[in-house]
């Protein structure tokens, strides 16, 4: 049985009562003093009663509240699980339905499979001609019917059949008409621009400025570095001044070669440093061939007028400065010996030679080295070659086209130089060789006069031609 709480107050009350009386206390408090505590303890008790009421009655109403929002949530519950069963089997059946029209569609679509087989791959085959087509511009149309679409799976219809022969056959009329229309275009600075474009069939679209090049979804556009003469062409084509018309029957691929092609600049600028040098070692050679050409063919005039004049010697050319002084070393010594005339001849041969040959070996050296440079700069860009390969394999061919470029620009620098190197030093060679054998005539000519007998002079002078023969024999060989 359950205590009540009241029980356990009196029960503290006698308690008190007993000590208080145990121990001598009660006999000096008040007589209302047991009054006033019962009174207290009383009503503490019933404040407790009523709190202890009010604590039971709300927890009754939270538990009503709990159980309705649980009646709640288990009827909801209840309904969901309904409607999850009515979905489950509404998509039971139409799965159902979607199987029974799958069949239905494979068993329609295998009568005629080849029929749409061809029908795609016409349409296919329409749309990769109109994409690269001159005319596509001019028929969207044509363009949005043919484009492919990936997501539609309805089996195609007569009308789909009608409208892919109408485009066919659009198509196809397209390629041989010529025509003008307005539309808009991209120059070469990239900005837009809109004026009347000249089609001729499928095969090049044009304006005045020059052919433009089809760009897959984009604006025609002007091709980079055209012919001058084609674009000349076009213009009077196009003004009617002219009935002369070019045309690429490639289709654009013969100006997109020729628009890749590098200028000469650039040519040089792929040799590398090793071009640089080649073409600066040629240049030097050039200049020093033409130096000496010049300077050849004034000693070469110089010894022509001095061998029209024998008698007179000038010292502004080899011949009367070899004669000179071969006149200087007879007066000075008179009993000179034959021998010492022969040996002071030909150190001023030798020195005269080797004025006319002045720079020959340079130019010979220079043709020489162009070459093997052009096999070092070929060396160098295979080498740069290799390395691309290693980094990035042989997929992309841009990044092998330096390397192979240096090697190839580099040696066709060294042929080109030396070969140019090389007729230029045959050419200073013959004619330095030709003015020494006419230095070494006329001083032999000139010694043998000195040393043969009075009589002996008159009788060779009576027979032989002289310097004048000499210098005609000159200028024939000057003129060949």
């Amino acid at each position: 049985m359950k205590k009540s709480p009241l029980f356990f107050v009196l029960l503290f009350t006698l308690f008190l009562a007993f000590l208080f009386t145990s121990n001598g206390v009660a006999k000096n408090l008040p007589e209302d003093y047991w009054q006033e505590l019962l009174e207290q303890t009383q009503h503490k008790s019933v404040e407790r009663k009523l709190a202890e009421e009010a604590r039971l009655q709300l927890n009754n109403q939270e538990a009503k509240t709990q159980a309705n929002a649980l009646a709640a949530t288990k009827s909801a519950l209840k309904k969901a699980e309904q409607q999850r069963l009515a979905l489950e089997k509404e998509q039971d059946a139409l799965e159902i339905a979607l199987q029974e029209t799958q069949q239905r569609l494979q068993l329609r679509s295998t009568a005629l499979g080849e029929v749409f087989a061809v029908y795609r791959e016409e349409k296919s085959n329409l749309f990769g001609l109109l994409s690269n087509a001159r005319y596509s511009q001019q028929y969207p149309q044509l363009l949005a019917f043919a484009k492919p679409d990936l997501t539609q799976q309805r089996l195609p219809k007569i009308e789909d059949f009608n409208q892919l022969w109408q485009a066919l056959q659009q198509s196809w009329l397209a390629t041989s008409q010529a025509v003008h229309y307005q539309a808009p275009w991209v120059n070469l600075t990239g900005q837009v621009e809109t004026s009347q474009l000249t089609r001729l069939g499928d095969l090049q679209l044009m304006n005045p400025q020059g052919v433009l090049q089809l760009n897959s979804g984009e604006l025609p556009s002007l091709w980079l570095r055209q012919p001058a003469h084609l674009i000349q062409t076009n213009q009077a084509f196009l003004a009617g001044e002219s009935e002369r018309v070019t045309l690429d029957p490639a289709r654009g691929l013969t100006l997109e070669l020729h628009s890749r092609q590098p200028s000469l600049l650039e040519r040089v600028q792929q040799g590398g440093l090793v071009g640089y040098l080649i073409i600066v070692l040629g240049l030097a050679g050039l200049l020093v061939a033409f130096v000496q050409s010049i300077r050849l063919g004034f000693e070469q005039r110089r010894v022509l007028k001095q061998l029209a004049k024998p008698a007179e010697l000038k010292p502004n050319n080899a011949l009367g400065r070899i004669l000179s002084g071969m006149n200087k070393a007879s007066k000075q010594q008179k009993n000179i010996a034959p021998e010492a005339l022969e040996a002071s001849l030909d150190e001023l041969l030798v020195r005269e030679s080797a004025a006319l040959e002045r720079g020959l070996a340079l130019v010979k050296l220079l043709a020489a080295m162009a070459p093997l440079l052009g096999l070092l700069g070929t060396v160098t860009g295979m080498i740069a070659t290799f390395q691309a390969i290693t980094l990035f394999g042989t997929g992309d061919p841009a990044m092998m086209a330096s390397g192979i470029s240096q090697a190839l620009v580099t040696t066709v620098l060294g042929l080109l130089t030396a070969v140019p190197l090389l007729l230029a030093h045959l050419l200073l060679q013959g004619r330095s060789r030709k003015l020494a054998r006419i230095l070494e005539a006329e001083s032999s000519a000139w010694l043998a006069k000195l040393l043969s007998p009075p009589s002996a002079i008159s009788q060779a002078s009576a027979t032989s031609q002289g310097p004048v023969g000499m210098a005609s024999m000159l200028g024939k060989e000057t003129r060949v």
